[in-house]
């Protein structure tokens, strides 16, 4: 059983990487690893840590990402840079698709849909919205506190690919992705137990991303108006969890944590690992939108624990000595 993606001459002129990790799909497909039996070594840690914090709003959400893997593809809408736009798309599905999506999901997993999602089959905005409310709720409680791993971790798998690329050409490249994955030009077969067929691009292209939580093979997304997607998943050996780290560490739990807010915390901490980080660059680092940084650094600032500084287009961070000395970095002493 695979996955076979065939590609044409275009195709492999049009072969690109994402800028970082999908955080939509990051965060909707955790749901996945959170309700598996055995999640193994590698998730046992975060999900015992996740399963200890999630949201009320989220058990709803939870019955429309199957254990096994189906998901309804308007959960995941890729191409969007940030949670914010992710969200955003997925708000503007047509019913169409939403109809689609979810006649393919119920016909999967062998059951109805929950009550509450049926108005979901006519494109209620109300219950989108409140789809979108669950998945930004359980985005703040369990991917925003890994999302320094989240990101360190599909940058590595970016740039060895990148490296692997530059030094034996794009035929190596592919045939290295991940062991699920195999390249045999002009054919990328995936391997999949719950599904056999064959994709052909036509000349789309296709899109490569690097993920945290789609467990142990590759998968493919096919967005209509969108390149095809291929997410595979990181080399690792272990999965981070803010349940390794002692109190008040780097991920804004703890002390820090309930004086400022896990999120407050958590860029406070980047700001001071990161001096003069942009805003940017700490989206990228959280795993937050650029929109709810600035929020936050603004929060920060007028509390005394940032610094602000533009250069151009482009505001730099730097921490204070007081918010260098709540993060628990080095020791500053201050002037009399």
């Amino acid at each position: 059983m695979a996955v076979r993606i065939h590609f044409t001459h275009d195709d492999l002129l049009r072969v690109s990487f994402a800028e970082g990790p999908a955080l939509l799909t990051e965060t909707v497909i955790s749901l996945r690893t959170l309700q598996q039996r055995r999640p193994g070594a590698m998730y046992g840690p975060w999900q015992r840590w996740a399963r200890q914090r999630i949201p009320r709003s989220v058990h709803v959400l939870r019955s429309l990402v199957h254990p096994k893997g189906a998901i309804p593809d308007f959960l995941t809408p890729l191409g969007q840079p940030d949670l914010d736009t992710g969200l955003d798309a997925m708000l503007r599905t047509p019913k169409s698709l939403l109809r689609a999506d979810l006649a393919t999901f119920t016909e999967f997993t062998n059951a109805r849909l929950p009550t509450w999602a049926g108005p979901l089959t006519e494109g209620s905005p109300r219950t989108l919205e409140a789809v979108a409310q669950a998945v930004r709720a359980w985005h703040e409680t369990a991917i925003v506190p890994v999302g320094r791993h989240l990101h360190s971790r599909t940058e590595e798998a970016r740039l060895s690919a990148a490296r692997t690329l530059l030094a034996e050409g794009l035929d190596g490249m592919l045939s290295r992705l991940h062991a699920t994955i195999s390249w045999k030009a002009p054919v990328l077969e995936l391997a999949c137990p719950a599904r056999d067929i064959d994709i052909h691009l036509r000349g789309r292209g296709l899109r490569l991303v690097p993920s945290l939580f789609c467990g142990r093979e590759a998968a493919v997304n096919l967005n209509p108006g969108l390149p095809p997607v291929v997410i595979y998943p990181v080399s690792h050996e272990t999965f981070w969890s803010p349940a390794h780290a002692p109190p008040d560490s780097k991920t804004g739990h703890g002390a820090l944590g309930a004086l400022l807010g896990p999120t407050r915390a958590a860029l406070l901490r980047a700001v001071v690992a990161g001096h003069g980080v942009t805003t940017s660059g700490l989206a990228r680092r959280t795993g937050i939108s650029p929109a709810t940084v600035s929020h936050h650094t603004t929060v920060l600032r007028d509390a005394g624990l940032i610094a602000t500084h533009r250069t151009g287009p482009n505001a730099h961070h730097i921490p204070t000595p007081l918010g260098t000395r709540l993060a628990g970095g080095e020791q500053v002493r201050l002037s009399s």
